[in-house]
């Protein structure tokens, strides 16, 4: 899994490469602000702004349906969901802003633009920690029964692994969200895979929450977290039917983002029977 940690803090890879080359960009442009035009750094903070608006509001737009029945979640930023689009456009407002009250300041706006551009694909490809692992051999024991699972033995179908635990306050948050996608998804193999807790504490927590999962996994020594790179919880993975990893998410995750990566999961099912 790539992923960065900064001291008790966790990020994925893709969302520190983007907040690195965001950083950069306003330094820059208060460097310039300072030495050519103060209304460059104006200008980096306004394509900061509406950049992230406009990504946000991109993806909230995309999935109306899904927003309109809690909107308040259109705040909750920190589980992810903004449309490249969407912060393009609006970058470009903030661009067009800039052009049409300092002509002569705008050209040096492309400094800031390239430097964080080059920052970002800096970062990317040093967090990037190369080929995925496949699903794991070990067999782990399923809480609801006395079998054993071993994610590497299933095949044909997808499957969505979430390593959680219950003192962990983002996977309590998006546990009952969970347990409703795997109910509404059959087609898919959801497995929670419990991380560094006894059965007793994951009982107890079931049973305080009222919370119904199908297949819960026992990892009392947190080993896929390990075997995954997982450097927090809660963390998604999404496994192909071959085991190969699709994708992965650090953190809370909303239930758009599993939508999008099941809707990829179909379209990959559609191209191999075609």
């Amino acid at each position: 899994m790539n992923a960065v940690a900064i001291g008790p803090f966790a990020f994925s890879a893709d969302r520190f490469s983007v907040i690195a080359g965001l950083i950069v960009f306003m330094m820059v442009g208060s460097l310039l602000a300072a030495r050519i035009d103060n209304r460059l750094g104006t200008f980096t903070t306004a394509a900061t702004l509406l950049g992230v608006a406009g990504a946000r509001a991109g993806h909230v737009i995309a999935h109306a349906e899904s927003f309109l029945q809690e909107p308040l979640r259109v705040l909750a930023i920190w589980q992810g969901g903004f449309s490249p689009t969407g912060g393009l456009i609006g970058v470009f407002f903030a661009a067009v802003m800039l052009w049409r009250n300092a002509p002569k300041a705008a050209p040096w706006a492309i400094l800031p633009l390239a430097v964080g551009l080059f920052v970002w694909v800096v970062v990317t490809t040093l967090t990037d920690s190369g080929a995925a692992p496949r699903a794991p051999e070990t067999s782990y024991a399923v809480l609801s029964t006395d079998e054993t699972l071993a994610i590497a033995n299933r095949r044909g179908r997808p499957a969505v692994l979430n390593l959680w635990a219950s003192w962990c306050p983002p996977c309590r948050r998006e546990m009952p969200m969970m347990a409703e996608m795997a109910g509404s998804n059959p087609e898919v193999d959801f497995f929670f895979a419990n991380q560094g807790e006894s059965r007793e504490v994951i009982t107890a927590y079931l049973s305080q929450t009222g919370i119904d999962l199908e297949t819960i996994l026992l990892d009392p020594f947190s080993d896929l977290s390990r075997h995954y790179g997982a450097i927090g919880l809660p963390a998604t993975l999404f496994i192909n039917p071959d085991g190969t990893l699709a994708a992965t998410h650090l953190g809370e995750i909303s239930r758009e983002t599993i939508a999008e990566r099941l809707a990829d999961f179909s379209s990959e099912d559609r191209k191999r029977t075609e």
